[in-house]
């Protein structure tokens, strides 16, 4: 990577880090933890960033402290007495959870800015990205679908967004879309395309859920959850025996609404699958 000080002067800097985007044209690093950033101290521009970094030490705390990535497992229960208890901020949790149900009468995908993963807002000719700004920005679809998935105790929705769907489907929104309008004809940007048999075939599977709890969430009525990551497969955890459940505080309904309302079930409407009976 190619920094530039001075126009006139470029600095070759090695960066390392785990699994980095590029948006809008800027690198952004996805863990600050796993992330290093190597440079020669010997030559000049070095030399002058290290000298105003020393006499500008406030620089080093302009990372916003609400966006905290924390990598604990909690299941629904106990995020949704996090987000009734703390104080609104940005953190990511990890969720394991059976997919129970999959709604339709929505779209699954939405047309997105290439750059910003925004959704575009289309005109009369053009797509329009509302964070760029740019007319002519490059679309690319993403996917958007809504699970009901339960655990031991809880149930809610999980919103499964972008690479979450890719992690659950093994392909990407637009490769879908493309299967589909080859096999259907017509032009993809016009036609309707139905969910995914494989968002079907998903349910009853049970993963671990890399879960984004984002502002909204703290004055939502309904528990509806972001899901960015398909971490792994997994296995819900045995049950306590009653002798050893420890006391939680109970969740009033209106903090975890099923689904986000409108809109049939996979289940209802195709009867593929029926959710497992759990004994207490």
């Amino acid at each position: 990577m190619v920094s530039s000080l001075k126009v006139a002067t470029p600095a070759v800097l090695l960066v390392t880090t785990v699994n980095p985007r590029r948006l809008g044209g800027k690198l952004c690093l996805s863990s600050m933890s796993s992330s290093k950033v190597f440079f020669d101290e010997e030559v000049d521009p070095s030399k002058e960033y290290l000298a105003w970094l020393a006499t500008n030490p406030s620089v080093t705390s302009l990372v916003n402290p609400v966006e905290v990535v924390k990598v604990e497992t909690l299941t629904i229960g106990e995020i949704a007495t996090f987000i009734k208890r703390q104080p609104a901020q940005v953190v990511y949790f990890d969720c394991i959870a059976t997919i129970d149900d999959v709604k339709l009468g929505t779209e699954w995908y939405y047309i997105a800015c290439e750059d910003y993963q925004t959704k575009l807002n289309r005109g009369p000719t053009t797509l329009l990205c509302p964070k760029c700004g740019n007319e002519n920005a490059t679309a690319v679809a993403n996917y958007r679908v809504e699970l009901s998935v339960y655990d031991n105790d809880e149930q809610c929705t999980f919103i499964i967004l972008g690479d979450a769907g890719k992690n659950l489907t093994g392909r990407k929104a637009t490769e879908l879309i493309d299967a589909y309008v080859q096999e259907n004809g017509g032009d993809a940007a016009e036609i309707e395309v139905p969910l995914p048999q494989c968002f079907i075939d998903a349910i009853g599977q049970t993963k671990k859920f890399r879960i984004k709890v984002a502002h909204y969430n703290f004055t939502s009525t309904r528990l509806s959850l972001t899901a960015t990551k398909v971490v792994s497969a997994a296995e819900l955890p045995p049950k306590n025996s009653p002798l050893k459940t420890t006391p939680v505080t109970e969740v009033e309904n209106t903090e975890l609404a099923e689904s986000s309302g409108g809109g049939a079930s996979a289940i209802d409407d195709q009867k593929k699958a029926k959710r497992a009976k759990r004994s207490g």
